[in-house]
């Protein structure tokens, strides 16, 4: 099958990539927010969902233009871990990133979401950041390095599939990895009874 690679900037909206929102201090949790906000702290099963205990904020704070949409690809860009995510609206609660994550917008009518955030996170685009990443003490991925990011690109109908599978693929491992935990609890229960 034919693919071309092109650099992730060549696949963006005109809105593109750019950082989650920057916070003046430390993020406080307002039981009654009208905004959630994902963290690194939020990613599951290996960086393949968000969990349910995002922080909420005050809705007067941030501004619309931030609001993430569904099919936004999340990019952790600090840390040793460098992946990818779409963002799926879960309610109708606006949900901001914050600025430990770029928000990645692909054209739509060139890639697939999904397919982009799962190519990403190969080992290929994997070692391209390792071999580029910044920072001592907390390595990061630049803006610029993640725009170069080459992406072998095959027919949209190829990365749905490719996508689509992918998808089943990480729900299986976690589907498979609550029944060991599961079974690991039910054991050690009957264990316990049993004394």
């Amino acid at each position: 099958m034919y693919s071309k690679v092109v650099n992730l900037k060549s696949i963006l909206t005109y809105q593109g990539l750019s950082s989650g929102y920057s916070f003046r201090g430390k993020i406080k949790h307002v039981h009654n927010g009208g905004v959630r906000v994902i963290q690194l702290k939020d990613f599951n099963d290996n960086y393949t969902s968000i969990g349910n205990d995002c922080y909420l904020i005050d809705s007067d704070t941030v501004k619309s233009k931030y609001y993430l949409k569904t099919g936004d690809i999340l990019f952790t860009s600090k840390g040793t871990n460098n992946f990818a995510l779409v963002f799926e609206s879960i309610d109708d609660i606006p949900t901001i990133a914050s600025s430990a994550l770029f928000v990645v917008k692909v054209d739509e009518t060139l890639a697939n979401p999904n397919f982009v955030a799962w190519y990403i996170n190969q080992s290929k685009v994997q070692n391209y950041f390792k071999s580029n990443e910044a920072g001592t003490y907390t390595k990061s991925i630049s803006k610029s390095i993640l725009e170069e990011v080459p992406i072998a690109l095959p027919s949209l109908d190829l990365q749905t599939k490719i996508a689509t599978i992918a998808s089943l693929y990480n729900r299986e491992q976690t589907l498979s990895n609550q029944i060991v935990a599961l079974q690991h609890k039910l054991i050690t229960t009957q264990l316990l009874n049993a004394i």
